[in-house]
């Protein structure tokens, strides 16, 4: 008779060290570096109408994402930008109940000639109009102006190529995270045909009054909850993940008192995790088990082990 398969956890040592600092999916990069250069060839043909007011305004009413290109282009703060707005807004008797997006924004210029001719004085040479002066930080202002300076970058590919990117880093940031995400849901699929079980992912798991990344078999019946985050930067979120890992060692070692063994595990990686070695020892030490990239096998193990209690 075969001896049952019994899982490791890892020690810490061994899970820092093996540490998958950034992710690299070639077929993913190339995608997006040509998304980039499409992006960069049509706002190089697009933009270059921009150096009179009325070519401005033309490029704001025909184009939807004209306001986020601009506001990329001349190096100016969103938030600042919307605040500047909103500023006129109430300075100029506009209604005023919530703050707009950039979206809304453009839509209420298009609207109203008066709203238009305000946001586009604004963008043209608003760190010129002594009124705004008095009331806006030259600091924040300075940048806004289509000068010479800011048609010159126009000319060039380098310098739209570069907040092109800058654009575009929260979508690639979110199309990493799905792809890492894939990747571990895809060993978790395999794992899960071999004995015949039920997985599901980002569910809400009732015990923990939460959402997890996956939960073997189901939400209302969890045997194995698994969180998982891959961090290229350090940031407050990974503190907020170790709470979470805290309140729910808790919560799972009063369901073992009832005779529930739920087991806990937690994906870790990333080069942000390196910055926050802490918070990465305090999960590693709430966890049953803890996987990266270069342990992601060791959930068969994990499933073969406790596959007599699901």
């Amino acid at each position: 008779m075969m001896s049952p398969v019994v899982a490791r956890k890892i020690e810490f040592d061994e899970l820092f060290n093996s540490t998958t600092m950034f992710y690299v999916n070639e077929e993913f990069e190339q995608a997006m570096e040509q998304e980039v250069q499409n992006k960069v060839d049509e706002l190089f043909n697009e933009l270059q109408s921009i150096d009179t007011k009325e070519g401005l305004k033309k490029y704001i009413v025909e184009h939807k994402d004209s306001l986020d290109n601009l506001t990329s282009l001349m190096e100016i703060s969103t938030e600042r930008f919307k605040r500047m707005v909103s500023m006129i807004r109430k300075e100029r008797g506009f209604v005023f109940a919530t703050e707009w997006g950039l979206g809304k924004i453009r839509t209420a210029m298009m609207e109203s000639p008066a709203m238009m001719e305000s946001v586009i004085n604004l963008i043209w040479a608003g760190r010129d109009d002594e009124k705004l002066k008095t009331k806006i930080p030259y600091f924040y202002l300075d940048n806004m102006a289509i000068d010479q300076t800011t048609l010159q970058k126009l000319k060039d590919k380098n310098s739209i190529r570069l907040f092109v990117k800058r654009g575009l880093e929260g979508k690639y940031s979110n199309n990493i995270g799905d792809l890492i995400l894939n990747q571990i849901e895809e060993k978790i699929r395999v794992v899960c045909a071999k004995h015949g079980i039920e997985y599901q992912k980002d569910v809400r798991v009732p015990i923990l009054d939460r959402a997890v990344s996956f939960v073997m078999e189901s939400p209302q019946n969890p045997k194995i909850i698994i969180d998982a985050s891959y961090s290229v930067t350090t940031s407050s979120s990974q503190g907020s993940k170790k709470e979470t890992a805290r309140k729910t060692v808790e919560v799972l070692n009063r369901q073992r008192n009832l005779g529930n063994n739920i087991i806990y595990v937690n994906f870790l990686d990333g080069a942000g995790w390196i910055g926050r070695q802490a918070d990465m020892r305090e999960i590693h030490r709430c966890s049953d088990y803890v996987l990266n990239f270069n342990n992601l096998n060791l959930l068969e193990d994990i499933v073969d082990s406790y596959i007599a209690e699901f």
